[in-house]
């Protein structure tokens, strides 16, 4: 396997991103207990927030990977198998053997993990150095197939009907994969025919990645200075929801990556499907768990637990993937 195109000196931003998550979640709690109505009025940030996180992965893209990423049935196959038919029973069982005396928290969970992820996923396979253009075919898959399947696996689980805001999801998609496709790809056809390939990737896609990762941190500290207060009013939850989180993205991503090794896809390839099958989109779970359970509090405030445990251990799971890439060129 070779990686001679994805080696580059570290800045300190990408050096220490670790320790820049934890502080931007850290002051968004602070600033969300205690002053949440700053949370509000930055709100807006949210999406613009997310697409810059999203855009730079999006230069990347090369017409000809975006092909062949198209063809690969083996990685299709097993993000289907693995979204659709094993996730959901996944979570009922870890719900059910954790949470059980917790029944708003429980659905809390299945709401953070029915829907597969269709906008952070592409940063956490960029930063792993996965393949983007497989990852963007996959999560485009995810995109419209959760439309479907979120509220039935929704009434399946829970045992009760919910009412899902189709437009929410559209605009979601719209704004998280469509703009970011559309304006990256666009960039960069623009850039390398006026400049050349070896300029942009030289001079500007790193400017780009920095970009990317404050993106990353100024999302989370507003995700968080939003929800801050609830959060921190309800400190017990944090662990009650640590253990089934935890458990089901490591389980998930160790068994999808090493699956898609065995079935013959390279380290990138295996990346960017373990990431589409594990990664999950916390903000539709959010927005749900606020609106269609208006009635349960717990289940919105589970909901917004959930990204306080799943950043941190896909940033773990990304310095685990790095580390096996790796081994995987030294074997």
């Amino acid at each position: 396997m070779s990686t001679d195109k994805h080696k580059h000196h570290l800045d300190p931003l990408t050096r220490g991103l670790p320790l820049w998550v934890i502080l931007a979640m850290g002051l968004g709690l602070w600033i969300g207990y205690i002053a949440p109505e700053i949370g509000k009025a930055l709100d807006w940030g949210i999406p613009v927030g997310l697409f810059l996180m999203i855009y730079p992965a999006m230069t990347k893209l090369h017409l000809e990977d975006i092909k062949s990423a198209t063809r690969n049935r083996t990685a299709t196959a097993l993000i289907l198998g693995f979204n659709y038919l094993l996730n959901p029973a996944l979570l009922w069982f870890f719900g059910w053997l954790f949470l059980r005396d917790h029944p708003e928290l429980w659905i809390g969970l299945i709401l953070l993990g029915v829907a597969p992820c269709i906008a952070m996923v592409l940063v956490w396979t960029d930063l792993s150095r996965g393949n983007n253009a497989l990852s963007v075919t996959l999560m485009a898959w995810n995109s419209l197939i959760q439309i479907i399947t979120t509220p039935f696996f929704i009434w399946l689980i829970i045992g009760q009907q919910v009412d899902i805001d189709i437009l929410m999801i559209a605009q979601s998609v719209f704004l998280y994969l469509g703009l970011p496709l559309f304006f990256g790809f666009l960039t960069r056809q623009i850039a390398v025919k006026k400049r050349g390939a070896t300029w942009f990737d030289g001079r500007v896609q790193p400017h780009l990645d920095r970009l990317q990762l404050a993106a990353l941190l100024f999302t989370l500290l507003i995700i968080y200075a939003l929800q801050g207060k609830v959060v921190l009013a309800h400190p017990g939850f944090i662990w009650l929801m640590a253990t089934p989180l935890t458990l089901f993205f490591i389980c998930l991503y160790a068994t999808v990556f090493f699956i898609s090794r065995a079935v013959g896809q390279n380290y990138e390839n295996s990346t960017a499907i373990a990431y589409n099958a594990t990664g999950r989109n916390f903000e539709l779970a959010i927005a749900i768990g606020i609106t269609a359970f208006a009635s349960q509090p717990l289940v919105g405030i589970s909901t917004a637990i959930g990204p306080l445990i799943e950043v941190p251990l896909m940033l773990a799971i990304v310095w685990w993937s790095k580390r096996m890439a790796t081994r995987l060129q030294c074997n």
